[in-house]
C-alpha cells in the first residue's frame, strides 16, 4: 500500500476557512495523470480539504473532505482512500450491527456493557470530548473502538485508528534510516488525526520514552480538544497521575467502565494448552503407573492424586508435587487447573522457564505488555500453578522474581501449586540442589509445614514405557510432610 499522505500540512491551515471548490476538469485532471510530479491547483497538492464555518470554529465543526484528485493521483476513490487512512484493516468487520448486546453475561457484565455502547455511539454523533473505556480482556473494548472507526469511515468522516503498542513500535522504527516512514510523519499521524482512536492503552512496555511520546499525544489532543478515543485494560486509577488528569476531566471527557462477566473462565486464559486440559485430568491419571511399578510406588501416585484432587476442590495453602521426570506431576497440576476452571475460579498455569523468559521481554521494546502488567496478573491470580520450578536459569535476576512472587504469595496465604523435579526433605542439606540454588528466604517460605503440603511420585518414568525411575536422593532430613 503507497505510504499514506500525512495531515500535518492540512493542520497547518486549520485555522483557515478552506475552499469548497472540489472539481477538476478533463483537461486538468489529464494533466494531473500524466505529469511527472502530479500537481493539484485546487488542494495545493495536499489531498484534503478542511472545511469550518470560520476560522475561529472548534474542531467538532471542522470537516475534513478529500479531493477529487486523489482517485486520480492514488488510484483509489475517496471513499477508498478515507478507509485505507483509518487503518482498521480486518476490524471492518466489527460494527455496531455486529454488536451483541443481550443478557449474556458470558464475557461483560450486561449493564455496563449497554453504557459503554451508547457511549461509543453518541461519540459517533457528537465527535466531541474524549471517550475512554476501561475494562478487563475480552469484555468488547476493541469491538467498540472498532464500531466508532468503522461508523466514522461510513460518514466519510477520517479516523485513525492504532494500538497504543503499535504505534509506538512505528516510532521507534522510525528513527531508522533504513525505514521509509519518517519520525515526524509517524507521530504526526497520530497527534494531529482528525479524530483518533488509542487502543489498548497500558499494554506497551513501560519506558520512559514510551511514557513521554504518550504524554506528548495526549497533551496536544488535549489543549486543541481533538476527539478522541481510548480504550485500556487497565483500572482508571492505576493510571499516572498526568494521564487522569487528561483522561478524567469532567467538562471533557466521558469514562465508562465495562466489567467483567460472571460466565466461567475459558481453559485458553489459563495458559495452559486446550489439548493437555483435555488429556491431562483426574479420571485419565492412573494410580497403576507405568509397568513394573511396586506397591510402594503406586502408593505414593494414589496420595498425590488425592492431595491433588482435594486441593482442586477446596483450593487451600500450597501443595508441592515433587519427583523425576516422567510420573505425572505436570498431569495432576493440568487436572487441577481443569478443575478449577469448572469450578469458575480464575487460575493460572506456567511453566517456569517460560514464565522468566516473559517477564524479561517485557522489558524490552517488542514486549507485548509491561512487565507490571505481566508479573502481577501472575502475582495475583487466584490460584496459581508454577510447573517445573528450579528448571530455570539460575540468575540473580530469575531469584529476585521468583523471591518476590513467593513472598507475596506465601505472606497471602494465596492458593499456589508447584511441580519439581526435587525433594522439599532434603532442605537443610547444603549440597542440596535446592538449597543451593535458592536464597534462605525462599527456601524458609517453601519448607513452612504450615502452609505447605509436599507429595512425592516415587514411580518409573510413563514416557519410558516401565523402565526404571532414577534414583530418589537419601541425603538429610526426612520431611514430617504427608
Amino acid at each position: 500500500m503507497d505510504r499514506m499522505e500525512p495531515l500535518n500540512e492540512i493542520f497547518k491551515r486549520i485555522g483557515q476557512t478552506s475552499s469548497t471548490r472540489n472539481t477538476l476538469s478533463d483537461s486538468e485532471l489529464e494533466e494531473l495523470t500524466s505529469s511527472e510530479e502530479p500537481h493539484c491547483d485546487v488542494c495545493n497538492d495536499t489531498r484534503w480539504f478542511v472545511v469550518a464555518p470560520n476560522e475561529n470554529a472548534p474542531a467538532s465543526a471542522r470537516k475534513v473532505i478529500p479531493c477529487q484528485c486523489q482517485e486520480r493521483v492514488w488510484g483509489v476513490k475517496p471513499t477508498d482512500r478515507m478507509r485505507q487512512y483509518s487503518d482498521l484493516g480486518p476490524l471492518e468487520r466489527l460494527t455496531f450491527d455486529t454488536v451483541e448486546l443481550g443478557t449474556r453475561d458470558t464475557f461483560s457484565e450486561p449493564s455496563s456493557f449497554r453504557e459503554a455502547y451508547h457511549a461509543a455511539q453518541r461519540f459517533v454523533t457528537d465527535q466531541q470530548g474524549w471517550l475512554v473505556i476501561c475494562g478487563p480482556s475480552g469484555t468488547g473494548k476493541t469491538h467498540l473502538a472498532a464500531a466508532v472507526g468503522n461508523a466514522l469511515v461510513e460518514s466519510d468522516q477520517p479516523v485513525r485508528y492504532v494500538s497504543v503498542p503499535d504505534l509506538l513500535d512505528h516510532l521507534r522504527s522510525a528513527f531508522d534510516p533504513a525505514v521509509g516512514a519518517q519520525y515526524d510523519d509517524v507521530f504526526l499521524q497520530a497527534i494531529e488525526a482528525p479524530t483518533l482512536i488509542l487502543d489498548d492503552l497500558g499494554a506497551q512496555s513501560s519506558t520512559a520514552w514510551a511514557d513521554e511520546k504518550i504524554d506528548q499525544i495526549f497533551t496536544h489532543r488535549y489543549n486543541r480538544r481533538l476527539p478522541t478515543l481510548v480504550t485500556t485494560g487497565m483500572r482508571f486509577e492505576e493510571l499516572g497521575d498526568r494521564l487522569r488528569t487528561r483522561l478524567g476531566d469532567p467538562y471533557f471527557s466521558t469514562v465508562v467502565n465495562i466489567k467483567a462477566g460472571s460466565g466461567k473462565p475459558d481453559i485458553r486464559d489459563s495458559g495452559l494448552e486446550s489439548r493437555l486440559s483435555e488429556a491431562m485430568t483426574f479420571d485419565s491419571f492412573t494410580t497403576k503407573g507405568a509397568a513394573g511399578a511396586s506397591a510402594a510406588q503406586q502408593r505414593s501416585l494414589s496420595e498425590a492424586h488425592a492431595a491433588a484432587k482435594v486441593f482442586a476442590e477446596h483450593p487451600s495453602g500450597w501443595l508441592y508435587l515433587a519427583g523425576p521426570t516422567g510420573v505425572g506431576k505436570t498431569h495432576l497440576a493440568a487436572a487441577i487447573v481443569g478443575e478449577s476452571i469448572a469450578q469458575g475460579r480464575d487460575v493460572l498455569f506456567r511453566f517456569v522457564p517460560d514464565l522468566l523468559d516473559d517477564l524479561r521481554r517485557s522489558y524490552g521494546p517488542s514486549g507485548g505488555k509491561s512487565f507490571d502488567h505481566t508479573f502481577s496478573q501472575v502475582r495475583d491470580v487466584e490460584i496459581l500453578v508454577l510447573d517445573d520450578l528450579g528448571a530455570e536459569a539460575s540468575t540473580a535476576w530469575a531469584e529476585e522474581k521468583l523471591y518476590q512472587l513467593i513472598v507475596h504469595r506465601h505472606d497471602s496465604m494465596m492458593p499456589t501449586v508447584f511441580t519439581s523435579r526435587t525433594a522439599l526433605e532434603t532442605i537443610g542439606d547444603s549440597e542440596s540442589r535446592i538449597t543451593s540454588r535458592y536464597s534462605d528466604a525462599i527456601v524458609s517460605r517453601l519448607s513452612d509445614a504450615n502452609v505447605v503440603a509436599e507429595r512425592y511420585l516415587s514411580a518409573p518414568d510413563f514416557r519410558h514405557r516401565g523402565a526404571a525411575p532414577r534414583p530418589r536422593s537419601t541425603g538429610g532430613r526426612k520431611s514430617s510432610r504427608k
